[in-house]
């Protein structure tokens, strides 16, 4: 079973539930929701991964910006091949990558670096097409 730090977008539940789910559970909602699959890629020891999750990720799922995703944030030290996959071998931290389905291949966009909330807003805005 992969493991992760973070993954969440379950309706009816609190943040601190929300941040339990697996990478494959919050893969699986993505299909089955048809929601974009959204992968923060980050490790314990990056300043700028933290202060990502805390200020931007944390706070977003907060006020709701997060529920037309499923979202996931993966350690990479945790789950290199996993991260290997998800990133195509960029190994800059943190990335943001965001899967959508597209005539039944998967598309990605991808943020790298620390974001604050506009530009992960427009990420999400982008890959559901409003």
């Amino acid at each position: 079973m992969v493991s992760l730090l973070l993954a969440f977008v379950l309706s009816g539940v609190t943040s601190e539930q929300q941040l339990q789910q697996d990478y494959a559970d919050a893969y699986q909602q993505s299909v089955d929701q048809e929601k974009p699959l959204m992968v923060v890629v980050g490790a314990p020891w990056c300043p700028a991964c933290n202060v990502l999750k805390e200020t931007t990720i944390k706070q977003m799922a907060q006020t709701g910006e997060l529920d037309s995703v499923s979202l996931a944030v993966i350690n990479r030290d945790e789950e290199p091949e996993l991260v290997k996959q998800l990133t195509e071998g960029e190994k800059m931290l943190p990335q943001i990558i965001v899967f959508t389905k597209d005539h039944g291949s998967w598309k990605r966009r991808r943020l790298m670096g620390f974001q604050p909330k506009q530009p992960v807003r427009s990420l999400i805005k982008r890959a559901l097409g409003t």
